[in-house]
């Protein structure tokens, strides 16, 4: 080990790259000794990458595994509410409008998303509060 390297059992110094790192020595025994919520979100993005992505069981679950990791690195510690059926779908559409909108192109998002302008503005506004909020 290099002299400013952080180890493993130095809890302060460990980052997300530390971590992923030691992803070879894990076994599928690991999954099944991590806290129930984190080995089911495994399971559930394994599924996913195997099924929706066509990757072999084991690279799907090292990826998933990988997601979840820096997930819980970033967003660990915090109440997550996580939106399901139209209110993640709208959430996911106001994403997109966002992203997609340019400063001019109003009216196009408006008819390619079958709303108005004014909800078309409305949400550029609520996306902008978000990401203000999120980087704060």
């Amino acid at each position: 080990m290099k002299k400013n390297e952080p180890r493993l059992f130095d809890l302060d110094k460990i980052g997300t790259e530390d971590i992923l790192s030691q992803r070879d020595a894990w076994s599928d025994e690991d999954s099944r000794i991590w806290p129930a919520l984190l080995a089911e979100l495994v399971d559930i993005l394994a599924d996913h990458i195997e099924n929706h992505e066509k990757k072999a069981p084991e690279k799907a679950v090292d990826e998933a595994r990988k997601i979840i990791i820096v997930i819980a690195h970033h967003l660990g510690g915090r109440n997550i509410y996580l939106p399901k059926d139209d209110r993640l779908k709208r959430a996911v559409r106001d994403s997109a409008v966002y992203r997609a909108f340019n400063g001019t192109n109003h009216r196009s998002l408006a008819e390619k998303t079958g709303l108005t302008t004014a909800q078309i503005y409305n949400i550029i506004s609520r996306e902008r509060k978000i990401r203000k909020d999120f980087k704060d």
